[in-house]
């Protein structure tokens, strides 16, 4: 009999009190003037007339499931989180894409269900979720139902119409499997939870994240079913025909997850048969979300039978989905039919409801007669015989024995008649045939009932089900059937793996009802008596007692007639009136007792019934009520359970834990490991009770221990009792015998005993009250009940029980518990549990006479000596029937002597015993040393594994075995052996010292040479998080940059200098003064100061590109100047400045490029484009009015103004949607809508526009605004680029009128949208070499002017952007693709490039060019002017990088004057582009090669005279204007070819090249170069070589270039007038270039990056604003889509902030490293580099190869995210010591080799940057004036020395090991645990030199080692008169042991200890005589074999014994000597 845990609840459902309150769902309100045909509509809708609805739907439901979490299960999720970024770590950067989602493990994705092997709850949290529904209204709630405050969470729902199902959802279901994979990667703690909710309409699930699905629901579900792989829905049998045909279609369907279809399950039967599931008497009982497993039933033969849900093969898909319409009539065997419609829609009337695309069964027979079919007779009586498993499931769904109904298709085909064919049928149902939904999943028939001997009528379908694993590890299946009273339990054996089987044989339990608690591995079993009864397995645990539960009124007092009862001890009759008809205030004693076991439980033992400890009591009862009878069980959670009662009243009850200390956890565990299952029930049977009698309270720790020892000994039959006769009974059941005449004429000890008992029993037993105080009497009441001391007279009568179910194993549970108690000792949470444990198996050591033992405990704990009586009477004939004597022959295991023997490397020992669950902590230990001290191959020499092959631990599964890699480091092996053991560095620091210091000293050269591939795990165990944190790096997904969302600042690449506040964000709502509106707020970054540290750089770069504030005008007023010509100069000025303010947002593009994440509801604000003037003085506006000047200047500077904002929106911003494009949208004037158009033009090059929705594409465009469609075409392409989408292909295709067909309506589109759209093809086909592309592209650079008025300006632009896209489309495909050689492409370029006779045009608009055009008159030859740009870039680009010399022949530029005149100059500059892409590999950066550009034939005719001067005769027809503009252009080529292959490598040389030639060009003017060039000429050369520069150092910041930057930028004014829009736009460029998104980013080398910065530096800019005449403008900012992150940005992993560090680089084909600026910085191509390393003196060196962690690397960079570096202990970084000056003491300190011993504090002080320094030194060190005595001086001292060796050493990890060793040194009462830490710590120093170890600071632990030498040694001489007693006798007598004091005794044991002492070791030695012989002594000694220490220890005592006699040990230190040395 037990109690429950605490006093039973009324139980309300927690969601009926928030349903009152919920207002329900929604009614539309009726407005007043509808008409009252609408009143009569809405009550008509209400009228359910179909046969269903006579059965009402459930007011009310609900479910109760508890949140929980276990040790074991948290860890396996955490282990499981490392496999897999393990895994996923091997698979690659792009791990977590679903591509490599096949390639993970499966049970890394799916882990197999493991079973818990601990047999009792251990819990994390215990709480529950209730799912509450009241009609329309799903109230979820969290908490426990006895929480204090009564809050809840709680989440409410409300739906249409009412909600038939709903239920608690596995997280896996709401997941795809990649999200499940992320999670399980990502998140510590996976939270996530979901309900599912389903009316008649939908499905619905809702999320605790927010999240939420909807589904609809196609037909009529009868039953929802949640399982291992999702949802199965049960359809309504009687809406699984067609209309009124008999034609069965599929019942039963899964569905995998919220949003996926609703599939048809298909049955695979025993025969394996498959078919779907159409019978409508199969109904499913049970499945659930933890296993495989579905149980049913078949109502036609009246059976259960389990299946197996598992994913359909593609065997049987194809199986039941066989030809369409496809029919057999008669016998069929595999084929099956389908009947298909597409899937119902919410619009479309549900006329057939079921005909849902669902596939028929097969293998069934069908006999047809005249078009109607008939059912063939069938043997319906197999079930009455006894078959076995495989017949009796013929019978169930067998071919032969089953009404056959053929396919769907079938039966409806032969219900029309034969003459009916489906195409006829399809046609008059108006069905389309569709695809029909593929299964997913199968059910796999594998057990069958076996229902032999039972009557049909007697056969039921069971009312629940549930699996459950009983407390030795079987599993059952049990299902209840409720009208007969019957709990059926069915074996599985396997369960959880795939070859699962079910015994054919069920067992039976009486039961009413039953519900299955499966953490308790237990079943609440209602009895038909209606008690409540546990069960584990089939046997029987106890019944359980509900306690009172107070009436809510006083209810009134009647007299009973009182019933006599006998009570147990025989003492006549008394009466007692019961004052309440309740009969929960009054319990019957016999009730509390089991009712009678029905005929097949007869094996119990029927002792088992009889277990409560508490004596009985008389009691008087009445008759029980129909109202207080119990009469079912509901919603099990945890360990409770609601009982409900025929009034409806509901209880809810906690039943109590196996236990609640973790000590008393671990004794149980250990019993599970040595009993047999029949044992070890019959333990916690009687320990369950024992433990949790009625009246019963939470114990403390010792009393639960005491209960636990009571119950083992009295199960080991070593029981006190007072005599024989009653000893037996009592012995056995720890429960008095019932009444008996033979107790009741026995008066004695054992009558007097419990008479006294029951007479002194407390009142608490009698009246139960809940508001109570428990009171002392109580427990001693209960303990006098349970002990089993003896209770004789004398107290000495023993005996023992041979019979007892334990007693044969005493030997093998006395040595499981010795070796727990051992393991206990290696776990510091235990050392106040050991004492408990070692007095009871010191008392057995006693009883069994084991020395060794004895012996063994009272050296841990000396005061168990003064306990040397027996209380049990074991003989050596009780010995002689014991099992497993042998464990106890061997001598005494002890964990620490056995490490002891590892370090000393003894071969000869015996090796230690491992037994699985109860020491692996030991053998752990044992292991790591081994591994540490003598390597791999003697790891398992000193353990050896120990089992008990008939032991409960038997039925588990056995533990996969470790493997350590061979042939790497042994510290490396260490590293896989503990994340093997599943240890993390905490684990660690709880080892004892000795083992402690061992494996961290081995752990630290795993520290300083880290593994080269290791896990996160192993990173953290070496105190390397930053290798850790690494780890996370491939995960990172786009939210890694959201500007510090959380508790704890990082800082990353976008930080701001200051820090900001909490709450803060980027764009403040709030105006602040210190915000200028430039769209540069944002970059004043920490990145960029710390890149920048020493100027003001960034600062000059934004004031350089603020657009948004008024240019200052300084135009000085001359006196004779009138106001209005002053005001026009000053116009001028002004008009002069707007051409360069118009091109800053080019600039400001490139600075601010990608450094925004914009939130969801943020609008991205616009910096306006100021082009007004201020006098700086006065403070005036000046606008233009005086003067003239274009109306639509400010177009394309708007645009540009729009794209750079919308280029500041990192592609890695989250929610950037359509919603998002279209909410940015600006409201009205003119200049938004222009602004607007650049930034969707930026989103699509930051690839955003992706996500823009059809829809709104058509709304942007429909409007035909020019711009907005030039932005969108070329951002939609520019997202899309190479995917050769075809919706983008048609919505581009619409603006070129070459790829439309000849008849297409002729559009009106401007020809800037025209070049947007060629453009726009390039891109999207990019490198594709697509054949019809190309040949377009191609036709379009030769498109001829016209027809009529039309293609007549800007043909430049159109033609050369169509060869900039053809070149795009043949990127570096050369002449390789077979497809493009008939269209001779280069052949046609080189016509194109060079003119010649025009061709006549191809392709679907040649009619169209039939008619000239009326304005352009060309003539018969090709105008090379329009068409060679194009032509030239095309070959270029097609030749890229294929070093084709023949092509690059026609680049060449001609070397003589005559060629030269055929040539225009500015085709030069092209050619010399092209000839450099082709022959790529050829450009070099010097400056012979760049010279080498221009003809030596030609350079001669560079030295030219001034104008002025007469020519000289022979020069006279040279044409110097065309030599010298040749050079400009050709120069300025190749310094482009070296700007593209050099970008972003900040190449030294080049960089010198090209610096001296743009100092050449700067020196023109005024110089006959100058001259005869022109300025233009110089001008636009000189900008291209600004350009080339800036493509150089993009992203640098380099100064230099920065200062010719803004020296060309201050030319402005009417004295400059060759510096054009198109000067400044170049020259802003360069700028943003130089601090390419605010110093993150650089240029790619990639092809595609190569071809984009042709297209957007094309080297031709424009004259002014509006001129789109040779390059369109929107291509200018192509240059994104050439941007590539490299940024190292190295962070601080202790503070969280940016640092700087020195960082080198090891190229390709290179064998030294070399050193780069210091990081942050630009790393140089990663396609170079073999190997990436920090290698600062401050830092711990990182290095990053290819050959591993390669892909982390490219991770962060793509990412621009942080790399965590970790700085050295007394290290400053080098912010703070940049001279390094600082670091200089504490380096000296660190590398110092000497101890030193006298320390000053402020020493110390210089490390407080870490981050345990300073609160321990306020903590411990620091005084503050406080006077101390000079024992505390020397403690602090010392402490001063151990931390100081911590800090400087960088090992303050090593501290605790320290303080831990200090604290055993300096206890005032040492103990043997501190004793062996000593002994083993020596051993270890002792076996190698000290320079073995020269991570330790050796001198400091000898310094520890001889103080506590010293102690020994002092107490040694103190207490040699008891050391001389132990020595000389077997053991100390008690009467002796009294007289010692209980300090000193515990300092004898410890010297015992520590010098080895054996009892009677001086028995064979003289010690006779009157001086001591110390030669004698040492030649007795040696031939003991004695060791040098116990030696040492004799020597010691017996020169303390002698000290009283003259004798003077001189000689003593030699014979020693030789006495060692002699050993």
């Amino acid at each position: 009999m037990i109690a429950v845990a605490e006093p039973p609840r009324e139980f309300v459902p927690r969601g009926r009190q928030a349903a009152e309150e919920h207002p329900g769902p929604p009614d539309q309100p009726l407005s007043k003037y509808q008409p009252t045909e609408h009143f009569l509509l809405q009550r008509l809708q209400n009228v359910n007339i179909s046969a269903g609805g006579v059965t009402e739907e459930p007011q009310e439901f609900w479910s109760i499931r508890e949140i929980y979490d276990d040790y074991e299960a948290s860890y396996e999720r955490t282990h499981r989180r490392t496999q897999l970024i393990e895994h996923a770590k091997k698979c690659g950067p792009k791990a977590a894409a679903a591509t490599q989602l096949s390639s993970l493990p499966r049970h890394l994705l799916n882990p197999e269900m493991e079973h818990r092997e601990e047999p009792m709850c251990d819990y994390m949290v215990n709480n529950e979720e209730e799912l509450y529904v009241n009609k329309n209204t799903v109230i979820w709630t969290q908490g426990l139902g006895d929480a204090d405050d009564g809050v809840y969470k709680r989440m409410c729902f409300t739906t249409d119409f009412p909600v038939k199902f709903a239920c608690f959802l596995n997280r896996t279901f709401v997941r795809g499997r990649l999200a499940q994979l992320k999670a399980t990667i990502e998140s510590d703690d996976d939270s996530l939870k979901a309900i599912c909710v389903m009316d008649s309409d939908a499905m619905r699930v809702y999320c605790n994240d927010g999240e939420d699905f909807l589904a609809s629901v196609e037909f009529p579900v009868a039953q929802l079913w949640q399982t291992k792989h999702g949802l199965l829905l049960e359809k309504d049998a009687d809406n699984a025909l067609i209309s009124n045909l008999s034609i069965p279609m599929p019942r039963l369907f899964s569905m995998s997850h919220p949003l996926h279809e609703a599939c048809p399950v298909v049955l695979k039967t025993c025969t394996n048969a498959t078919g779907y599931v159409i019978e409508p008497e199969y109904s499913v009982i049970y499945t659930t979300e933890d296993s495989d497993l579905v149980l049913l039933y078949d109502a036609k033969f009246f059976k259960h039978f389990v299946t197996r849900l598992r994913k359909v093969t593609p065997e049987e898909v194809n199986l039941v989905q066989q030809d369409l319409g496809h029919t057999t009539i008669g016998p069929r065997s595999s084929s099956a039919t389908s009947f298909s419609t597409p899937k119902a829609t919410g619009t479309t009337p549900k006329v057939l409801p079921n005909v849902s695309g669902f596939l028929g069964r097969n293998n069934t027979t069908t006999t047809t007669t005249g078009g109607a079919h008939t059912h063939a007779p069938l043997g319906h009586n197999h079930s009455k015989f006894g078959l076995s498993q495989s017949q009796s499931f013929s019978g169930v769904l067998g071919q032969t024995n089953r009404a056959s109904l053929g396919t769907p298709l079938s039966q409806l085909q032969s219900s029309f008649g034969q003459s009916m064919s489906a195409k006829d049928m399809r046609k008059m149902s108006h069905v389309k045939p569709a695809k029909p939904i593929e299964p997913e999943m199968c059910l796999e028939h594998i057990w069958t009932e076996n229902t032999y001997g039972r009557q049909r009528e007697f056969c039921e379908m069971a009312t629940r089900g549930f699996i459950h694993t009983d407390l030795v590890g079987q599993t059952y299946m049990c299902y209840l059937l409720a009208r007969s009273c019957r709990l059926q339990m069915v074996r599985i054996t396997g369960y959880g793996s795939p070859d699962v089987q079910l015994s054919t044989m069920a067992s039976t339990l009486p039961a009413k009802d039953a519900v299955g608690l499966s953490r308790m591995h237990m079943i609440a079993v209602l009895d038909p008596g209606g008690s409540l009864i546990l069960y584990t397995g089939t046997v029987l645990i106890s019944k359980v007692h509900i306690t009172p539960l107070l009436a809510p009124s006083v209810p009134s007092i009647s007299m009973v007639t009182p019933k006599v009862v006998p009570t147990a001890t025989g003492g006549g009759g008394c009466a007692k009136a019961t004052t309440s008809r309740s009969s929960f205030e009054e319990v019957r004693r016999s009730s509390l007792l089991p009712s009678k076991a029905p005929s097949d439980l007869a094996s119990f033992d029927e002792e088992l019934h009889m277990l409560s400890p508490i004596a009985p009591q008389v009691v008087c009862y009445t008759p029980r009520q129909a109202h207080n009878i119990c009469k079912a069980l509901r919603d099990p959670a945890g360990n409770r359970l609601t009982l409900v009662y025929a009034t409806g009243r509901m209880l809810r009850i906690a039943l109590p834990l196996l236990n609640d200390t973790r000590l008393v956890t671990r004794c149980i565990a250990t019993l599970r490991q040595v009993l047999n299952p029949t044992q070890f029930l019959h333990f916690i049977i009687r320990w369950y009770s024992a433990r949790n009698p009625p009246g019963s309270r939470d114990l403390s720790s010792e009393q639960e221990w005491q209960i636990f020892r009571s119950t083992l000994l009295a199960l080991m039959g070593c029981t006190a009792a007072p005599d024989m006769e009653t000893s037996e009974t009592y012995g056995r059941c720890a429960t008095p015998v019932p009444h008996s005449p033979q107790t009741e004429e026995s008066g004695g000890a054992g009558g007097d005993c419990l008479s006294a008992g029951l007479q002194n029993e407390p009142k608490k037993r009698r009246k139960y009250n809940d508001c109570e105080e428990y009171t002392d009497e109580d427990w001693e009441f209960l303990l006098l009940q349970t002990t089993l001391a003896p209770c004789g007279s004398d107290g000495h009568s023993y005996s023992v029980d041979m019979s007892a179910p334990l007693f044969q194993m005493i030997p093998a549970i006395f040595y499981s518990l010795h070796l727990l108690y051992e393991d206990l000792k290696l776990d510091v949470i235990f050392q106040a549990a050991e004492s408990y444990l070692a007095g009871f198996l010191h008392q057995m050591a006693i009883d069994m006479q084991l020395d060794n033992y004895v012996l063994h405990y009272v050296l841990d704990f000396p005061e168990l000596t003064h306990k040397t009586s027996k209380l049990s009477l074991l003989s050596f004939e009780h010995g002689a029937m014991m099992q497993h004597q042998e464990l106890l022959r061997v001598p005494t295991p002890s964990v620490f002597g056995q490490m002891e023997h590892i370090v000393m490397a003894r071969e000869e020992v015996l090796p230690y015993s491992f037994i699985e669950c109860i020491n692996e902590r030991s053998r752990n230990m044992l292991q790591l040393l081994s591994l540490v001290l003598h390597g791999p191959e003697r790891i398992k020499h000193w353990w050896q594994l120990l089992e008990l092959p008939e032991a409960v631990q038997s039925n588990y599964p056995k533990r996969p075995k470790r493997t350590i890699t061979g042939g790497v480091s042994k510290y490396h092996q260490l590293l896989e052996l503990l994340l093997a053991m599943r240890f993390k560095r905490q684990d660690i620091e709880r080892f004892p010292a000795a083992v402690h210091l061992i494996v961290a000293d081995a752990l630290e050269e795993a520290r300083v040479a880290p593994p080269i591939s290791s896990s996160m795990s192993a990173y953290d165990l070496i105190l390397r998080p930053e290798l850790a944190s690494h780890f996370t790096l491939a995960f990172l997904e786009k939210s890694i940059e959201q500007p510090h969302c959380g508790r704890l600042y990082k800082e990353d690449s976008l930080s701001a200098r200051c820090a900001m506040s909490v709450g803060q964000e980027w764009m403040t709502t709030e105006p602040d003064a210190n915000l200028r509106h430039d769209d540069m707020d944002n970059m004043d970054t920490k990145l960029l100061r710390l890149r920048f540290p020493d100027d003001m750089r960034v600062e000059e770069v934004r004031r350089l590109l603020s657009s948004s504030e008024p240019v200052p005008i300084e135009v000085q007023q001359s006196p004779g100047t009138s106001d209005h010509e002053f005001i026009e100069e000053q116009e001028k000025q002004l008009f002069a400045l707007c051409a360069r303010t118009m091109t800053l947002p080019l600039g400001r593009g490139m600075f601010t490029l990608r450094t925004l994440l914009p939130k969801p509801s943020d609008s991205v604000p616009m910096p306006k484009l100021c082009l007004v003037g201020r006098e700086p003085h006065k403070g005036t506006t000046i606008e233009m009015q005086q003067i003239e000047f274009p109306a639509n200047m400010s177009m394309w500077p708007s645009f540009h103004n729009g794209v750079a904002t919308g280029l500041k929106v990192s592609p890695q911003a989250q929610d950037v949607d359509s919603t998002w494009i279209v909410y940015n949208k600006p409201k009205a004037q003119a200049n938004n809508a222009l602004e607007h158009a650049g930034f969707l033009m930026a989103l699509g090059l930051n690839g955003h526009l992706k996500t823009l929705s059809f829809m709104s594409v058509y709304k942007y465009l429909v409007k035909c605004d020019e711009m907005t469609n030039v932005g969108l075409l070329l951002g939609i392409s520019a997202a899309h680029r190479g995917t050769m989408d075809t919706k983008i292909t048609k919505l581009l295709s619409v603006h070129l009128e070459a790829l439309l067909p000849a008849t297409a309506m002729e559009l009106d589109i401007p020809q800037s949208t025209q070049v947007a759209a060629l453009m726009g093809i390039g891109m999207l086909y990019q490198g594709s070499a697509k054949r019809h592309i190309a040949e377009v592209l191609l036709q379009e650079i030769g498109r001829p002017p016209g027809p009529e008025m039309e293609n007549c300006v800007e043909r430049e632009s159109y033609a050369m952007t169509a060869g900039l896209a053809l070149g795009l489309v043949t990127l570096g495909q050369g002449e390789s693709p077979a497809g493009l050689r008939d269209l001779q492409l280069p052949d046609t370029l080189h016509y194109y490039m060079m003119g010649g006779v025009k061709r006549p045009i191809t392709g679907s608009q040649k009619e169209k060019y039939r008619l000239a055009s009326f304005q352009v008159r060309e003539g018969e030859n090709v105008n090379i002017d329009v068409t060679a740009p194009g032509a030239t870039l095309a070959l270029g680009l097609m030749f890229f990088n294929s070093g084709n010399t023949a092509i690059a022949e026609w680049m060449q530029p001609p070397d003589s004057r005559y060629l030269l005149d055929m040539v225009r100059p500015d085709f030069l500059l092209l050619r010399t582009i092209a000839r450099g892409l082709i022959l790529w590999e050829n450009v070099q950066p010097d400056n012979e090669w760049f010279q080498a550009q221009f003809p030596a034939n030609l350079r001669v005719h560079l030295r030219m005279p001034m104008r002025d001067d007469e020519p000289q005769a022979e020069d006279g027809d040279v044409d110097y204007e065309a030599i010298t503009q040749a050079y400009c252009n050709i120069v300025a080529g190749a310094a482009f070819c070296i700007g593209l292959k050099y970008a972003g490598t900040e190449n030294s040389v080049a960089f010198a090249t090209l610096r001296a030639a743009i100092k050449e060009f700067l020196g023109f003017p005024g110089t006959p170069m100058g001259e005869y060039a022109g300025r233009t000429t110089v001008e636009s050369c000189l900008m291209v070589l600004l350009i080339a520069i800036s493509l150089v150092f993009a992203g640098s910041g380099n100064c230099e270039i920065l200062r010719i930057i803004r020296f060309l930028r201050s030319r402005v004014g009417p004295q400059y007038p060759h510096i054009t829009y198109g000067s400044h736009m170049a020259i802003h460029m360069s700028l943003g270039l130089l601090f390419l998104g605010a110093g993150r980013f650089t240029i790619a080398q990639t092809p595609e990056s190569i071809a984009a910065l042709v297209c957007a530096f094309f080297p031709k800019f424009p004259i002014h604003s509006n001129d789109n005449r040779y390059h369109l403008q929107a291509l200018r900012h192509m240059y994104v889509l050439a941007v590539e992150p490299r940024l190292f940005l190295p962070r601080d992993i202790d503070t969280h902030q940016l640092c700087l560090c020195n960082i080198s680089v090891l190229e390709v084909g290179a064998s030294e490293l070399r050193r780069l600026p210091i990081a942050p910085c630009i790393l140089p191509e990663l396609s170079t580099l073999q190997k990436v390393v920090v290698d600062d003196e401050n830092y711990w060196p990182v290095c990053f190869e290819r050959s591993r962690n390669w892909h982390q690397l490219e991770k962060a960079l793509e990412m621009s995210a942080p790399i965590d570096i970790k700085k050295r202990t007394g290290c400053l970084s080098h912010l703070e010591d940049p001279d390094r000056l600082k670091s200089m003491l504490a380096q000296t300190l660190t590398l110092e080799q000497s101890i030193c011993w006298q320390i000053d504090t402020n020493d110390l002080k210089r490390f407080e940057a870490e981050v345990l320094v300073k609160p321990f030194i306020s903590r411990c060190l620091d005084i503050k004036g406080t006077q101390l005595s000079h024992e505390e001086l020397v403690k602090r001292h010392q402490l001063i020395l151990l931390f100081y060796n911590a800090v400087v050493k960088d090992r303050m990890h090593l501290l605790p090991v320290y303080l831990t060793l200090f604290d055993h040194v300096t206890k005032p009462m040492p103990n043997n645990t501190d004793v062996w830490q000593l002994k083993l710590i020596d051993s270890y120093l002792r076996r190698g030199k000290e320079s073995d170890h020269p991570r330790l600071s050796v001198e400091l632990i000898q310094m520890m080692q001889e103080i506590f030498k010293q102690q020994m040694e002092a107490s040694t001489t103190q207490l040699c008169i008891p050391l001389r007693a132990f020595l000389s006798q077997k053991r100390l007598e008690p009467s002796y042991v009294a007289t010692i004091s209980g300090p000193d005794l515990q300092r004898v044991f410890c010297l015992i200890n520590y010098y080895n002492l054996m009892p009677n070791m001086l028995t064979g030695v003289d010690l006779s005589g009157g001086s001591v012989n110390y030669l004698r002594l040492l030649f007795a000694f040696r031939q003991l074999n004695l060791g040098p220490n116990t030696v040492f220890g004799l020597l010691k005592i017996l020169q303390a014994l002698a000290c009283c006699q003259p004798t003077i040990l001189e000689e003593a230190p030699s014979i020693l000597t030789m006495a060692m040395g002699g050993q």
